[in-house]
């Protein structure tokens, strides 16, 4: 059983004022109404009733065992996805547990059509490398929160299609 399956029945409690703070940012920052959202890392979509056409993915089945929204088991580094599916695609403290965040920020860019918000934790070890990678290869700009820097790209980056 992963960690998050571990944690699952208690996550809300955990974390949930923390993670509803970000998410509040990011569609402000976004100014997210009726646009289609996808929650890459998504947990138990703790947030999805803030948003009116939301899908979320996640590899814990613990914790998209706790959601009664639209989600679905999968890998950020594969998303089961078409190209441009979804206006705007979030990835809310997650990246920095991925097995390889850089494919996965190049997925999150494939399957949104310009809109895309990654909060990165501050202190994970590898939060210079992916701050690098997404400054990089993304068109963006920072909103500094409490624990986590988001990352806000508003039009689609070509840079990742090149």
């Amino acid at each position: 059983m992963d960690y998050y399956s571990k944690i699952s029945n208690g996550y809300n409690n955990l974390y949930g004022e923390e993670q509803l703070g970000k998410i509040l940012k990011i569609i402000k920052e976004l100014k997210i109404d009726k646009d289609s959202v996808l929650d890459v890392g998504c947990g138990t979509a703790l947030y999805s009733n803030l948003i009116y056409n939301y899908t979320g993915i996640d590899n814990s089945n613990g914790m998209l065992g706790q959601s009664n929204s639209n989600v679905f088991y999968g890998s950020a580094e594969e998303l089961p996805f078409k190209d441009n599916s979804f206006d705007v695609v979030i990835c809310v403290t997650a990246i920095h547990n991925f097995s390889d965040p850089k494919k996965a920020i190049k997925e999150i860019n494939r399957v949104s059509r310009g809109k895309i918000a990654v909060s990165l934790l501050k202190r994970t070890k590898m939060f210079n490398n992916i701050k690098e990678f997404i400054r990089k290869h993304l068109v963006v700009y920072e909103v500094d929160g409490d624990k986590d820097l988001i990352f806000i790209q508003t039009s689609k980056s070509w840079i990742l299609s090149k």
